[in-house]
């Protein structure tokens, strides 16, 4: 089985291709082209035979719908993408630990994970590919287009066993980092 996590940021760019998308004014990245380089890549995992993953306790699920909610002119593509997944059974869904947390609803890691992931709500896809490898005997890359956060933390993830599909150039996120 081919499994992939599929990060919000690429179901944003991919549906914003679409003008009448009401991420299309603030999805990232910004260039039309970029954006299609995301969209043709989800397409092709679409019709494809490949997996997602997402978590139990809904956190990723959650994460997509507030981002990508149907609007006046249809489904977003990003939330078609995963439904269509949904409906040929390519879908696991792997145990995590959570907690709320000032009013958030967070993943939780061990003590030692904590510190690799900066934002708090990147957490959830550190935990499931931890929890694939525990319970599948597979670490799925966790999809990424418009986020330096992964870009930056990635060295120290890949460390841990942890594996990335970036979907744009590198030189999109070297401007935009330090690194």
């Amino acid at each position: 089985m081919n499994l992939f996590l599929v990060d919000t940021n690429v179901m944003i760019a991919a549906s914003a291709v679409n003008e009448l998308s009401r991420r299309f004014p603030d999805a990232m990245p910004e260039e039309i082209e970029l954006r299609e380089l995301v969209y043709e890549w989800l397409a092709s995992f679409d019709q494809s035979d490949n997996w997602i993953a997402l978590d139990e306790e809904g956190l990723i699920y959650d994460e997509y719908d507030r981002n990508l909610p149907f609007n006046a002119h249809g489904q977003e593509y990003g939330m078609q993408v995963l439904q269509y997944k949904l409906d040929r059974n390519q879908v696991i869904h792997l145990p995590i630990k959570s907690l709320d947390a000032n009013g958030e609803h967070i993943a939780v890691l061990e003590p030692e994970h904590e510190g690799l992931v900066k934002d708090r709500a990147d957490r959830k896809w550190v935990a499931s590919a931890l929890s694939a490898r525990k319970h599948c005997d597979v670490v799925p890359p966790i999809v990424y287009g418009a986020e330096t956060d992964w870009y930056v933390a990635e060295e120290e993830l890949i460390a841990i066993g942890l594996c990335f599909l970036r979907l744009l150039p590198e030189e999109w996120y070297k401007s935009r980092t330090d690194t």
